[in-house]
Order: C-alpha cells, then structure tokens, then sequence
C-alpha cells in the first residue's frame, strides 16, 4: 500500500491533488487541522492500494482478494462519508450565481453523491460566466449503440436481477434487425435459471426470424465462436449473478477460458438504492466493459444514480431503455437527454 501526506490551505485542494496524483480510488486514512505561525492550514493522509498481480482461477488465493477487495470498498465508503461531512460546509453556496445554485439544489435533490457534487461546485466556481449545461456536458460521456462502430461482433449484457437485460437484449435484437432486415442476428440465453425468461426470450427471437441458443456448459461455449461466423451480431443474455461472484473469473469459468473478444454492457435501473446500486457495480464490472445502459427510467423518481455510476465506472451510456414495449422503447442518449431527466424529469424520445 502507498501512503502519502498532503498539505495545503483548503481541503478541496488538497482533494484535487490527491485525485490526480493517486487516482479516484485513494483512500483517504485522515484529516487535520492545523495552525502554522497564526496561518490555518489542512494535513491529509491517503493511501492507495497497489493492486496484486492476478492468480488463475484455480488458485486457492481469489476468493481471499475478492473478500479484501469488498473489505477494502466498504472501508472507502465509510472514511468518504466522513470527508464529506468534513467539506460540505466549506462549499460556499454564495460562490455560485443564481442559476447555479438552482441546479446545483435540483442534482442535490435527485440523489447525485457529495463527491460529485464538490467537483460540480468547484467547476461552477471557476466558471460563473459559462452557460451551465457546458460546464456539466463532461460530468457524462455517451456512446449511442445504433451510431457506433463495435470492435467485436459479441455483445454481453449484464446485469442484476429485475434490471431488465433480457427485455434489452430482445429489444435490442429486433431494433438492429428493423435498421438492416439483411443483418444475421444471434441471440443467446446463458442465463438457465429464469426459465420464465428464457422462454420470452425464445418465443419472441422465433418469432422475429433471429437465430437462437442457449449455453450451459463450457463444451456450448467453446461452440458458440464456430456458430457465430455465420453471424454479424451476437447478443448474449447473461444471469444475475450471487453476491460473492465477480463477473469476469465467473465468465471465465463457465466458458472454461473460451470466451470470444466481446463487449460488456451493464444494464443498470435507477430504481436501485444507491448503496445496491455500487454493490452491483461492483460485482458486474469488466475489463471488456464498454457501456452502461439505464432501463425502466419511465417507472423511476429521480436518476442522482445515472451521474453516479458515471463518475463511479466511467463508463459512458449507450442506451435508455422505457416502457413495457417491445418496439419504440429504446432511446439513444445525447448530452441533453441526461440534464433533462435530472432537471426535468422528461423522458428522452425513443429512436427505435
């Protein structure tokens, strides 16, 4: 573990160093106060977890880490509680003009966490002068699915249970083969356990004239790349996964190290609490991730989550998914379509 101490004359300062010179996931050990010579000064110490190299799966060793690793974000949790109650009171609300202010009151309202919201009231600080929608246009980054040109032709969506991946995964399907009729589409269910969704999910690929399979064992998934060629998308349906897993040693697993190149996109609800919300996260996160897509907004009553989870991953959007259709449901997101969902509540408009 690296330990460092950072001094300065404002804690938002010293927060800023130690997010550029350790990264967004330093853990912050303590906080003081100091008088030097009649001058008030602040004294952080952070730490950064240096990550250890990656075992097999077989090693005895991995769910050690996983426990450590969860240990470890639940530990971060608390000590940023404890930050934030320490630099709220500092973020001057009269620094601000009107108008931010206003919006600064709507995102605080709807959910978005304190630690974007201190990055958000330093940006407005420095830019009272600048249109708001600008100064916030960078808090989320967005990637439209239809309009994208994907590396890879396998696509995995997952997700937690109830989030809505095998609605997205159909609605998906049958959006790509409505903007080509000629494109061979390939749905696969390796989620087993939902039989209820399985059969949807067959019923309705058959329906539509897309190919279908379903995989089970590593021997299915060794077949899946031979069964793809013939194929210019593939969609896989992925389960909702136990807490103590982790998406890529499970991928790993059950294709028993035959898993093609591919992209993951997390689909993800704002009906989730927030602390769900990171547990999910947590869980779901890939080195193949690609995108985050936001379903059942139509049901939701604030979207704080979808600023979160953005700041949280990085990752930009791709998709809004809405209402209980199975056509015109899904909408790609641009910049503005965000700020209207927090600020207005208005739904984006389907292009599907």
């Amino acid at each position: 573990m690296q330990v460092r101490t950072f001094s300065g004359r404002s804690t938002s300062e010293i927060m800023a160093r130690i997010k550029n010179e350790l990264g967004p996931d330093a853990i912050i050990l303590s906080n003081q106060k100091q008088t030097r010579k009649g001058v008030t000064c602040y004294e952080i110490m952070a730490a950064l977890d240096v990550p250890q190299p990656r075992q097999g799966p077989a090693e005895s060793a991995m769910p050690l880490a996983q426990d450590d690793a969860a240990c470890l974000r639940e530990e971060w949790s608390k000590l940023r509680k404890q930050l934030m109650s320490v630099l709220k009171p500092q973020m001057d609300m009269r620094l601000l003009t009107p108008r931010q202010q206003l919006v600064f009151e709507y995102l605080e309202r709807e959910g978005v966490n304190e630690d974007v919201l201190l990055d958000l009231w330093e940006k407005f600080r420095h830019a009272p002068d600048v249109p708001t929608l600008t100064v916030m246009n960078g808090m989320v980054a967005v990637r439209p699915w239809f309009d994208t040109s994907w590396a890879h032709k396998f696509h995995l969506l997952t997700g937690p249970f109830g989030s809505g991946k095998t609605s997205t995964t159909l609605r998906l399907a049958l959006a790509m083969k409505k903007m080509d009729p000629n494109r061979r589409i390939l749905v696969v269910n390796a989620d087993r356990s939902q039989g209820k969704g399985r059969l949807y999910l067959r019923h309705y690929t058959e329906l539509s004239g897309l190919s279908y399979r379903e995989l089970d064992n590593s021997s299915q998934w060794e077949d899946l790349e031979r069964d793809a060629r013939s194929h210019d998308l593939v969609l896989l349906d992925l389960p909702g996964l136990p807490a103590h897993n982790q998406l890529d040693s499970w991928l790993q697993e059950v294709s028993g190290g035959n898993l093609p190149n591919c992209h993951v996109h997390m689909v993800l609800s704002p009906l989730f609490a927030p602390a769900q919300m990171d547990a999910f996260v947590a869980r779901f996160r890939s080195e193949s991730a690609a995108s985050i897509i936001w379903t059942k907004l139509d049901e939701a009553c604030n979207y704080g989550e979808i600023i979160n989870q953005a700041n949280n991953t990085g990752l930009p959007i791709s998709l809004f998914s809405l209402g209980p259709d199975l056509k015109n449901s899904l909408a790609q997101p641009k910049d503005q379509d965000v700020w209207k969902l927090l600020l207005r509540h208005e739904l984006p408009e389907a292009t599907n």
